[in-house]
């Protein structure tokens, strides 16, 4: 076993969430962690505070006598600590690897997939659990206010693990949940996957894996949806239904009650049917996850408030995908709002798969008024000057006539524009998977009297 007590286990991209949340369970069970990172960041800090020797930056001495060297996806295979670990003959895992073989520890393996949701429904999840005092460990592909990016409040049980499932490279197939749920389907990584039937493909096979599935589909109506429950002597159906402010949510045709959420949304009110439904499945009355997620405070990055700029409302949003941000600008445009959007496109293959659905929902959803537009966050793709954000604001510019399109170099302009634009706007979102976040700390160094 790789993870284990007395172990010495070196992780690189530590501060990214999901190794990061691997090498925090390593420390729980007595390893001895060292990491690195191009940033030390908060979550870094987390792992430093606990006793770990974490560095920012390249230490390929760090992997000397290390029994193995856990790695993330965005990590280059010529990675000078890499190199070294190979040369010493190191054992090394990629990220989902060591995931795996945690979650084969555990009698209850939640996994929890989809293309859109799978992080807000993993939180929802968590808390729910944590408040109707579940023993769990729960690994979150993001930030949730209250619990950031791990819990474990069951040291040396092994009974529930819950975990986001991530489908990119098919790494969610290494995984074999005994719960299994799918929130939607997409294809969202065209660099690994041609065509919607080989996501299709992949997604039953990773259903497939398990005991219980909890998948869910949409109703007649655009309100309404179902979710069911299959498998091991499982047989449920949920149905929910927006009303107003709150969802009332259905369970096997009986009214359980009414979910209503500080951070709302029509794909939120989704995401928290599939958390209720889940929960069920681990032995949690409907009623009570459905009080639960009352309290549920939301996840970093999703339509997360900021400030205000003349009082606007700002707020930051992990979105890249076509779907996702037609979902965030409908939302940010209710009651007639005009939205000031800065747009970061994630890597060249995404905006080359799906250029005319960015084109159409960037320039042709209501609300949206100005536009700027970042350098692509280019992640492990070289520069293709055929789908940048130059070529999109072209795009756009010229299939919907909009002449309040614009094009950032840099983080410098953005915040230039920002200054220039931001007075005849009512609310103003900045959308991106990359490194747009980094903006929210000059957002409110600028315009925040107390800072971050």
């Amino acid at each position: 076993m790789v993870c284990e007590q007395d172990k010495k286990i070196h992780f690189i991209g530590v501060g990214g969430v999901g190794v990061n949340a691997l090498a925090r369970f390593a420390l729980d069970v007595g390893a001895t962690v060292s990491g690195s990172d191009a940033r030390y960041n908060g979550l870094c800090r987390l792992l430093s505070d606990a006793g770990a020797d974490i560095r920012e930056g390249i230490h390929p001495e760090l992997t000397e006598g290390k029994d193995a060297v856990i790695f993330s996806s965005a990590i280059k295979s010529a990675h000078a600590e890499l190199v070294k670990a190979r040369e010493q003959g190191v054992a090394i895992y990629e990220r989902h690897m060591l995931l795996r073989d945690i979650a084969a520890q555990f009698k209850n393996v939640v996994g929890i997939a989809g293309t859109h949701g799978k992080t807000t429904t993993t939180a929802m999840l968590v808390h729910i659990l944590s408040k109707c005092n579940k023993k769990f460990v729960g690994m979150i592909g993001g930030e949730s206010v209250d619990y950031g990016n791990y819990v474990n409040n069951s040291p040396g049980e092994h009974d529930i693990f819950v975990t986001e499932a991530c489908e990119y490279k098919r790494n969610f197939l290494t995984l074999r949940p005994t719960v299994a749920v799918v929130t939607n389907v997409e294809c969202d990584h065209p660099d690994c996957y041609n065509d919607f039937s080989v996501v299709r493909q992949a997604f039953d096979e990773y259903l497939k894996n398990a005991a219980v599935t909890v998948t869910g589909k949409d109703g007649v109506a655009r309100d309404s949806w179902s979710v069911e429950i299959r498998g091991s002597g499982w047989d449920k159906a949920y149905f929910a239904e927006a009303v107003a402010e709150s969802c009332r949510i259905y369970a096997d045709g009986i009214y359980v009650g009414s979910i209503s959420l500080r951070d709302g949304g029509l794909y939120n009110f989704k995401n928290a049917t599939f958390a209720v439904a889940t929960a069920a499945v681990l032995g949690v009355d409907e009623r009570s996850a459905v009080a639960a997620l009352k309290t549920f405070a939301g996840v970093k990055r999703r339509f997360e408030y900021v400030c205000d700029i003349q009082g606007a409302p700002v707020y930051f949003d992990f979105a890249h995908h076509p779907t996702e941000i037609r979902c965030v600008l409908e939302r940010a445009a209710q009651g007639g709002k005009k939205i000031l959007t800065v747009f970061q496109p994630h890597t060249y293959s995404r905006t080359k798969a799906y250029f005319d659905d960015f084109v159409d929902v960037l320039g042709n959803t209501d609300g949206v008024g100005s536009l700027i537009l970042m350098p692509t966050y280019a992640a492990r793709e070289p520069l293709d000057i055929n789908f940048d954000s130059g070529a999109l604001a072209r795009a756009i510019t010229a299939r919907y006539e909009k002449s309040d399109v614009f094009v950032a170099f840099d983080k410098s302009s953005v915040m230039e524009f920002l200054s220039k634009l931001a007075c005849t706007h009512d609310v103003i979102l900045f959308v991106g998977a990359g490194d747009i976040y980094d903006l929210k700390e000059a957002v409110c160094a600028e315009y925040c009297k107390n800072g971050v």
